[in-house]
């Protein structure tokens, strides 16, 4: 049996992303929504509203997350996984809460997040998710913030190493910021346009996280 490459990603890598969401706000809301209410979603909108309070609590503002309640488990979803008009009038319905950066958490549903980006104009930005969306799909480049990442590659090493030490089992691959299965993709075109400290911020979060001072949790429960 070969030994699943399954990740819980979500909670860390979101977490960096929702604090450098709304370090980036200009508007002082951010939001998120998803494709359908399951944990592998909302496990990326729990970190990121926790991300976003942990940067209030940090820096002494008040960023507001729209679109997902963490305590209640309630929020905005379009219904499915498809880029469309559901996906469009649901990152609408943020933009007209003055959000202005969006993480849509469900595949090709940020497509249409992107058209509704590009009709209100402006300088809000986009979050993809899984990849580094800046290199996956051109046409979404220079609006993306940044991207919350599965670390693939290192969940494949890790069960190469493992084989080649003898060490193979089928328990699931488990990514974190200590072993980079997870994280957030460079800021890309957004580099000149964040805080200028803001890479270092990340840094001393990732340290936090990795050396068990920090400690990110979720209501959603994994499957």
């Amino acid at each position: 049996m070969r030994k699943p490459l399954r990740t819980l990603y979500a909670k860390e890598c979101t977490f960096l992303a929702g604090y450098a969401a709304a370090a980036y706000s200009k508007s002082g809301v951010v939001g998120t929504f998803g494709g359908a209410q399951i944990p592998p979603v909302t496990l990326f909108m729990d970190g990121f509203v926790d991300g976003v309070d942990y940067f209030n609590q940090a820096t002494g503002k008040s960023v507001k997350a729209v679109g997902w309640n963490k305590a209640s488990q309630t929020g905005v979803f379009t219904g499915g996984f498809e880029a469309g008009v559901e996906a469009k009038t649901a990152a609408q319905s943020l933009l007209d809460q003055d959000a202005d950066v969006l993480l849509p958490v469900g595949g090709p549903i940020y497509q249409s997040a992107a058209e509704a980006i590009r009709d209100k104009g402006g300088d809000t930005a986009l979050i993809g998710v899984d990849a580094d969306v800046y290199e996956t799909d051109a046409s979404v480049k220079d609006l993306l913030l940044t991207s919350v990442v599965k670390g693939v590659d290192a969940a494949v090493e890790d069960v190469v190493t493992d084989t080649a030490a003898g060490k193979f089992t089928n328990a699931p691959y488990v990514g974190t910021l200590e072993n980079k299965g997870v994280g957030i993709a460079p800021f890309h075109d957004f580099a000149s346009k964040v805080p200028a400290d803001l890479h270092q911020q990340l840094d001393d979060i990732v340290a936090k996280i990795v050396a068990g001072d920090l400690t990110v949790t979720s209501q959603s429960t994994p499957k």
